[in-house]
């Protein structure tokens, strides 16, 4: 006996200290939380330029939370700049703080030394067109104008072309310096903007604490005073992600455990049973947390949020034990029930292991989780409660009896014709349904922003005049100069673009800082405008001859000169303008034009053309780019879904010979109508409703695997019975997700499931005899 008692003692031993050992090192590495959707994205296969691209442009809205501080009052507005900076100035070692312009000379300054060679484009398109003339009449009326508003220099600077310089800067960008701070030009009351670039990653829990508790009372203490305060930052999405993601873990695992809790007592009329079942479901979690966290480093909140309905998965191995315990005690059963919970298992390890079949980082995630947990739970069922429980006198379930009547009484599909038939024409009208679906391949299913971020988002792009849609082309060139005169070209068609309104607007660094062939070009237009029209100039303003003179050679000097992009960047109006710049190495520099608003279809397609027009040139649609993405994989994952199920096929025959179908059927019967069902519901499909007919096919094989190996027990079936409702409320509380990727797992896996285990009694055959017998299947 002690002998026979060993060997378990010493498996169980073995299992205790590597679960031990994995906890610890988990503990050691500490958790790390990941909130961030893009982690659920496809790994990009961009071109590698296209790559650094987005990820820059991505960066750029990631690292910053822009504030906007507004006030009917211009001094009470700058007073609570002043006081907001004092207040975020404690966030110096995790952001840098920007409010003011420090430059001791203004942006009008800057612009001045280039007037001549750094032409607005309206400007060189009226002196290359030979209107001279205008160009003066608009001098004149600046110059003789008390109300012009703009710097009036008549000698260096006689058609005032600094002027022109300015009022372009100021129509790209909506911010102007005024006595030190940025003050928004655009917006209706005095509004000011205040910058943080993070140095820090957003989506950590860390990051966003110690952020919030600065934001949090600072926002809450300006609204008090009477301040508007609008913000922006993908810090408040991150936050959002996160609290939605923890909302949920409580609520689908919290769910999944009162289910279990309700369902033992109900039918066992003891605690003791209790205990039994969630040993099993404790380890397989913890052993999901701590594994996932040692290979991925970071633990994704969804990740967590859809493991929680590991709980009503990894709950069956406990169920069919104590269930089957109450008719055959001795140490014979593990042995009985290994075949069963073997195979239980192996199919659904294929069906979850099926989601690391698509390269998303969240979904491979999702995939560790729930293979690690279904099998620490086996693990821990076949190991610890042949240990614990020991011996037990059998004591049959009245519940068993009352379910098994009821099975009894179910309809056999064998012998029923018509049955059959009702079977063939549901299944054939499903499948139609499911050949004539559409696919539907949106990012938009990740999204899990609230609205109202989303506004506060659209608000401060509207102040700053920024909208910048996902869309921009990417300029590259063997130098930033190169790149510039690619971009120049490009605008000729991105103008006709905007006068045809297909496109409302765009940004690119060449509206700012000219080529060298650009300037050399004004420089030349400047110096015939001078000629063409000095002459008229002096006469009307009455200058010397000495006085025309001067301004003849502060142009000559002026247009000789050349602005260099090293010594733009210098500047710190350029500043503003960085971001414009992906990479300025030579003989690999990179710049983007963003595009602004909604673009039209037909615009979308004459970018492309414009795009494929030049090597060096590629549109990048970063939405439209993952779409493709999705459907591409959504192919892949229809194939292995057949793959799947061929094989499945191919291994049940070979166990089961002519009775496989019993098995496979309920299963795939249920697959086929609950996707014909969504795609009536929803308009369509997409891959997560896939994916999650992958766990349809594993965790619903699970039923008739246990049925069949215990010759159709009365316990057996109370055990499916049991484990199909936890499993049922576990993936229905998915359907109740705010996250679209786990709703879509839910609202497939729910009916599916429901439906497997509404089947699995239709594929019995019947015999005559006690319908207590366990022989009710044929072997």
């Amino acid at each position: 006996m002690k002998g026979n008692l060993r060997q378990p003692l010493v498996m169980a031993s073995l299992w205790l200290l590597l679960v031990t050992a994995v906890i610890v090192g988990a503990l050691n590495k500490g958790p790390v939380f990941d909130t961030s959707v893009m982690a659920l994205l496809p790994e990009s296969q961009q071109d590698p330029r296209v790559e650094r691209a987005i990820e820059r442009v991505a960066a750029d809205f990631s690292e910053r939370i822009v504030i906007i501080l507004s006030a009917s009052d211009r001094e009470l507005a700058r007073n609570a700049v002043f006081s907001a900076a004092k207040s975020l100035d404690s966030l110096r070692d995790s952001a840098e703080l920007i409010w003011r312009d420090d430059s001791q000379e203004s942006i009008v300054d800057q612009l001045y030394p280039y007037r001549f060679i750094n032409l607005p484009d309206q400007v060189a398109e009226r002196l290359a067109s030979g209107n001279f003339q205008h160009q003066q009449q608009l001098a004149l009326q600046r110059i003789f104008s008390p109300l012009s508003g703009v710097r009036v220099d008549p000698i260096n600077d006689p058609f005032t072309l600094q002027a022109e310089q300015v009022m372009a800067f100021r129509s790209g960008f909506h911010i102007s310096p005024e006595q030190g701070l940025l003050r928004l030009t655009e917006a209706q009351l005095p509004s000011y903007l205040i910058t943080l670039k993070l140095n820090s990653d957003p989506f950590s829990l860390p990051v966003q604490q110690k952020i919030l508790s600065v934001l949090t009372p600072l926002e809450q203490e300006l609204e008090s005073q009477g301040i508007q305060v609008s913000r922006s930052g993908l810090l408040w999405h991150a936050v959002a992600g996160a609290e939605q993601a923890e909302a949920e873990i409580s609520l689908i695992g919290l769910g999944s455990l009162a289910g279990i809790v309700l369902l033992i007592l109900s039918v066992f009329r003891s605690i003791s049973p209790l205990w039994i079942v969630l040993l099993p479901v404790t380890v397989g979690c913890v052993m999901a947390l701590s594994v996932t966290l040692l290979l991925f480093g970071r633990i994704h909140l969804i990740t967590i949020a859809f493991g929680a309905g590991l709980v009503g998965v990894s709950v069956d191995y406990a169920m069919h034990y104590i269930c089957e315990r109450r008719i055959r005690p001795g140490p014979g059963l593990v042995r009985h029930l290994f075949m069963g919970l073997l195979l239980g298992l192996l199919s659904s390890v294929i069906a979850y292991a099926g989601l690391a079949l698509a390269p998303f980082p969240g979904l491979r995630q999702m995939a560790v989780f729930s293979v690690v947990g279904l099998i620490a739970a086996w693990l821990t069922v076949l190991l610890w409660l042949p240990v614990i429980r020991g011996n037990h006198t059998p004591e049959p379930l009245a519940a068993a009896t009352v379910l098994q009547r009821w099975r009894n009484r179910y309809p056999a599909l064998e012998g029923r014709p018509y049955l059959i038939m009702a079977l063939l024409l549901l299944c054939l009208s499903s499948a139609l349904i499911v050949w004539w679906a559409e696919p539907r391949d949106s990012i938009r299913l990740l999204q899990t922003s609230p609205e109202q971020l989303l506004a506060k988002d659209q608000e401060v792009q509207q102040l700053l005049g920024s909208n910048t849609s996902a869309q921009f082309l990417l300029v590259t060139g063997d130098s930033l100069d190169s790149a510039i005169q690619t971009e120049e070209r490009l605008r000729q068609g991105l103008d006709k673009l905007v006068q045809e309104g297909e496109l409302p607007a765009y940004s690119s660094l060449s509206q700012t800082l000219p080529s060298q062939q650009r300037q050399v070009e004004n420089a030349a237009l400047t110096r015939e405008l001078y000629k063409q029209q000095m002459a008229g100039f002096a006469g009307v303003v009455r200058f010397s001859e000495q006085q025309e003179q001067a301004a003849l050679s502060a142009m000559n000097t002026g247009s000789s000169i050349r602005l260099s992009a090293e010594a733009w960047q210098e500047q710190p109006l350029s500043q503003l303008w960085r971001q414009f710049i992906i990479d300025d190495s030579t003989g690999n520099a990179a710049t983007v034009i963003r595009l602004q608003g909604s673009v039209t279809p037909l615009g979308n397609q004459h970018l492309q053309r414009l795009a494929n027009s030049n090597s060096d040139v590629f549109f990048v649609d970063r939405i439209e780019n993952i779409n493709s993405v999705l459907g591409t994989y959504r192919e892949q994952i229809t194939g292995w879904l057949l793959i799947a199920y061929s094989l499945v096929a191919l291994i049940l025959l070979w166990r089961y010979r002519t009775d496989f179908w019993r098995i496979l059927l309920p299963p795939l019967i249920a697959s086929l109508v609950t996707f014909a069902c969504v795609v009536l519901l929803n308009g369509g499909y997409n891959l997560f409703n896939l994916i999650a007919l992958m766990l349809v096919l594993g965790i619903g094989l699970d039923m008739g695997i246990f049925l069949y190996e215990s010759s159709d027990s009365d316990h057996t079936w109370l055990a499916v019975t049991l484990s199909a409702s936890t499993s049922l409320l576990a993936f229905g509380l998915l359907t109740l997700s705010k996250t679209p990727v786990l709703y879509h797992f839910g609202i497939v896996i729910l009916p599916g499931l429901l439906l497997v285990w509404l089947m699995a009694p239709l594929m019995r055959t019947k015999t005559t005899g006690d319908i207590n017998e366990h022989s009710t299947w044929k072997l």
